[in-house]
């Protein structure tokens, strides 16, 4: 499975190609990091999670599906040592974007053909809503590059067989579900695949030579029932697993995954209906291939790249699936199934490569996917910004109101005062009156601003009757979030 790249001109071009495109993605999450309004998950996760004593963080002594324990471990760590700035707080986040640009670019070239690498590290690497979490205090992205490595780690354990590989393999699949709770479908499709792998290699099933080579698998997943078990026990008594969709696979999963990939953009509409059959075809060919590999080889080719990479695709599907119908479970949806979007690429890729290996077919193969790779690129250029993460965008402002309201008071010559806000607010703006130490604001609640009596108030556009009922006079409008300050 291991393809050599090799060290020509050409190949010199494309890591000097991924290297700049590596170093310009790092500078955007990074910049973004460093500037973006803190959102709301990031702001509860700070106000609520980061100020609880370790073991309380780890045994969820506050139940809520808004808490990714590593994520949250990590902003306290940082907190405490390098203070609570939004890049501090981020910065876990940014260091597992260049984990992950390192992670897929030794897959990619560990996979494909020489002529591929450079489009399958732009598909794995160019995708905006991706790069949000990359720049966000969230778990989601933690998650992603954690299972990034275990798969890398798993390939390295094809390639040379040794045993470490796949200790670190089990490791950061563990570290991934920790990070975010429903990739423990990925961490069972994972030793899935390797004791498939370790049955295609005996050729006949040993259980007592499978059951030894699982000892690695049966500490880490002890462990990680240990450690898990107090934490899903109180999600679901307090049923915090509600987030997800309804409506099938199909539609919340994949959908979800397309729309927010799309980033909201004009050509949205028509462009996911390329993607729906791009996504299709691919994996009908996928199916289609593994058939026919199946009918040539048989069993054999459970020790192959390709046909491990399409069953952990497929599983963690085929799970949530039969989650759904067995236990009425939501679907994942968007962040929640980000990890699927990497896996679903390195398959592309496996199997691209191994249309390639054919004369007739390569051309047409390299084409299409350097095609699929351009149109990423020139959507992901169209949707870079610096202002506001996709679906957080009613806090893009919450910064700047802040800083406008401090100059406000300060020429009213006001000492405290409250502040009335719609709910979706709070917690942003509780989070900087703590870090910003605005001594003057007085805590803000979530107990809405219709009630009672503000000096000012944090609005968004769809107050504005209330406004005008109450002849406030807007002090600032802000049209990213359509918001406005008011007095």
């Amino acid at each position: 499975m291991k393809i050599s790249v090799g060290t020509g001109i050409l190949d010199k071009i494309v890591n000097i190609a991924i290297i700049t495109v590596s170093i310009l993605l790092l500078i955007y999450t990074g910049y973004r990091a460093a500037t973006l309004s803190f959102t709301i998950d990031e702001s509860i996760s700070f106000n609520v999670f980061v100020p609880l004593k370790f073991m309380d963080i780890v045994s969820y002594k506050i139940a809520s599906s808004n808490h990714h324990m590593i994520n949250t471990l990590c902003m306290k760590f940082m907190s405490m040592i390098f203070g609570s700035s939004e890049f501090s707080l981020r910065f876990p986040s940014l260091l597992s974007h260049l984990f992950y640009i390192i992670f897929t670019n030794k897959i990619v070239k560990k996979i494909s053909s020489p002529n591929l690498v450079l489009a399958g590290f732009l598909l794995l690497n160019l995708n905006p809503y991706m790069l949000d979490f990359f720049s966000l205090a969230r778990g989601y992205s933690l998650a992603v590059t954690f299972s990034v490595g275990s798969i890398f780690f798993l390939l390295s354990y094809i390639d040379d067989n040794k045993d470490k590989y796949i200790v670190w393999s089990l490791i950061f699949a563990m570290l991934a579900t920790l990070s975010n709770f429903p990739l423990l479908i990925y961490y069972l499709s994972l030793i899935s695949i390797i004791n498939l792998y370790w049955i295609g290699s005996l050729n006949i099933f040993k259980l007592k030579e499978v059951l030894k080579k699982n000892i690695p698998v049966f500490i880490c997943s002890i462990l990680l029932i240990i450690i898990m078990f107090e934490p899903i026990r109180k999600l679901v008594k307090y049923k915090e697993f509600y987030d997800g969709g309804l409506n099938g696979f199909w539609a919340d999963t994949v959908g979800s995954l397309i729309s927010a990939t799309l980033y909201e953009k004009p050509y949205q509409q028509i462009a996911s209906v390329y993607l729906k059959y791009f996504i299709g075809v691919s994996s009908l060919a996928m199916i289609i291939t593994l058939t026919y590999n199946f009918y040539l080889r048989k069993w054999r080719i459970l020790t192959e790249g390709l046909t491990l990479a399409i069953i952990l695709l497929f599983l963690p599907c085929i799970v949530t699936i039969a989650q759904h119908i067995i236990l009425k479970s939501n679907y994942l949806i968007n962040r929640m199934a980000l990890f699927l979007i990497p896996i679903f690429f390195f398959s592309i890729l496996l199997l691209i490569s191994n249309f390639t290996k054919s004369l007739k077919w390569k051309i047409l193969t390299m084409i299409f996917i350097y095609v699929v790779a351009g149109a990423f690129t020139f959507h992901t250029i169209k949707s870079l910004n610096t202002s506001c993460a996709l679906y957080w965008r009613f806090d893009a402002d919450t910064k700047k109101m802040l800083s406008d309201l401090d100059s406000q008071v300060k020429k009213d010559n006001l000492s405290s005062i409250n502040l009335g806000v719609m709910s979706l607010y709070e917690p942003a703006i509780n989070f900087y009156r703590k870090t910003k130490k605005y001594d003057w604001l007085e805590k803000v609640t979530k107990d809405g601003y219709r009630d009672m009596n503000y000096n000012y108030y944090y609005l968004g556009d769809s107050s504005m009757n209330y406004i005008n009922s109450r002849n406030l006079s807007v002090i600032k409008h802000y049209s990213i979030s359509n918001s406005c300050l008011v007095r």
